[in-house]
């Protein structure tokens, strides 16, 4: 099954894109399912087909969901659901305002991810299309995963254990309900759930990121923040999508202005993302709203080529040894205006970058080896470990010890 991502800041046609290449590759013959995971959908405009919260028929060969959270909590989240109602109301909370309360921050992310999840081991479509919420909420969805594993890891079996307890003393004594085996066994599925899905979204054979953009100067700096972010999390961007292009043949002098600052914003897409696979398409004269419209936009963008074809592969981190030191270098591509800070918490690496922060499990041959340093060399963030002899005038030692922030810029 082959999974496409498209991202980008709010408002650069991101829905018109994930729906002309869904309409793309089901007219190819594949498979295909378009999955809007926006709390603010607006794939049902877009093809002018009315969706919903279920999987429902568009075309020959193309299906398309709208994650809706209501929906997913009558139908996926029961137990959960129910107990968070309940135990809301026996805190003195309304019926209504309990069962409002009871989503949970995380629910439609998870019911996103795990669409992915059924799709993959139902062996249903060829191509799975996400059509995702404005760049931060995506980094959340893309994130999800890695954050909840690293809560199980910590703090789960601790509060499962102490429920239990709670259950045989206090719990015969308070009114507040208690949390059912059902409940704590629904939890901890998901955990499971979530790593084959990180796995499939980390697996540059099945998934792919594209960057949807336009010849603005604050999109462009928000692509290249994205695309950074999204290598710090391992997932692989493969292509550039330059939409909504003012055409060249525009010959009215309103618009001279407008077409030389783009001509030095396409310059600067292509200085800053280059050797990326760019697609391009041009501002259409209407409103891009229906079939018709869409695949014009599709063949602007994919011509007679395979929709679905994967433009790189390349690991956005990688290990290696390097002047005898253990080197684990992650994919940095644009200079970093934030500090990246490094410290060790028991076996993992936590690497964080402004807000965002990624724990990675390390591999026991590098687990317990000393940090060294950090350079950003080539669009690669270096990050070196004592090797078995390292040459100590070629690896720049800052701040030892085991628990440090390095910077790199």
């Amino acid at each position: 099954m082959r999974v496409i991502i498209y991202t980008g800041k709010g408002g650069v046609g991101k829905t018109s894109v994930a729906a002309a290449t869904a309409l793309k590759c089901a007219a190819k013959g594949y498979r295909t399912v378009v999955v809007s995971t926006d709390a603010a959908h607006s794939l049902s405009d877009s093809l002018e087909f009315q969706l919903s919260g279920e999987v429902q028929n568009i075309a020959k060969n193309l299906d398309g969901i709208e994650v809706d959270i209501q929906y997913e909590l009558e139908h996926r989240w029961k137990e959960i659901q129910s107990y968070l109602s309940d135990f809301l109301a026996s805190q003195g909370m309304d019926g209504v305002s309990a069962k409002e309360m009871a989503v949970f921050p995380g629910m439609e992310l998870m019911s996103a991810l795990f669409y992915v999840e059924e799709f993959h081991k139902d062996k249903a479509y060829d191509v799975v299309i996400m059509d995702t919420a404005p760049t931060a909420d995506t980094m959340r969805l893309l994130a999800f995963p890695d954050t909840a594993n690293w809560y199980f890891d910590r703090l789960f079996h601790m509060v499962r254990n102490v429920i239990r307890i709670a259950r045989v003393t206090v719990g015969k004594i308070i009114s507040t309900p208690l949390p059912t085996d059902k409940f704590l066994s629904d939890l901890e599925s998901l955990r499971g759930r979530l790593k084959y899905v990180r796995d499939l979204l980390t697996d540059p054979e099945i998934t792919s990121i594209r960057l949807v953009v336009n010849p603005e100067r604050m999109v462009i700096t928000e692509t290249q923040r994205a695309y950074t972010y999204l290598c710090l999390y391992g997932y692989t961007v493969e292509s550039l999508v330059i939409n909504r292009i003012l055409p060249e043949e525009v010959s009215d002098t309103y618009f001279s202005g407008k077409l030389e600052e783009q001509r030095r914003h396409l310059k600067t897409i292509d200085e800053a993302f280059s050797p990326l696979k760019t697609l391009k398409a041009t501002l259409m004269p209407r409103e891009v709203v229906g079939r018709v419209a869409l695949e014009k936009l599709g063949d602007q963008l994919f011509g007679t080529s395979d929709p679905a074809e994967i433009y790189s592969k390349e690991s956005p981190m990688k290990m290696y040894d390097e002047d005898g030191a253990s080197v684990l270098a992650i994919k940095m591509p644009f200079p970093l205006d934030q500090k990246v800070e490094l410290y060790m918490r028991k076996d993992d690496l936590v690497l964080q970058l402004g807000a965002f922060k990624k724990s990675i499990a390390l591999p026991y041959a590098l687990a317990n080896k000393k940090i060294l340093g950090a350079d950003l060399e080539s669009g690669w963030l270096k990050i070196r470990f004592e090797g078995e002899h390292v040459p100590k005038k070629k690896i720049r030692k800052k701040h030892g010890g085991r628990k440090a922030a390095r910077k790199a810029s």
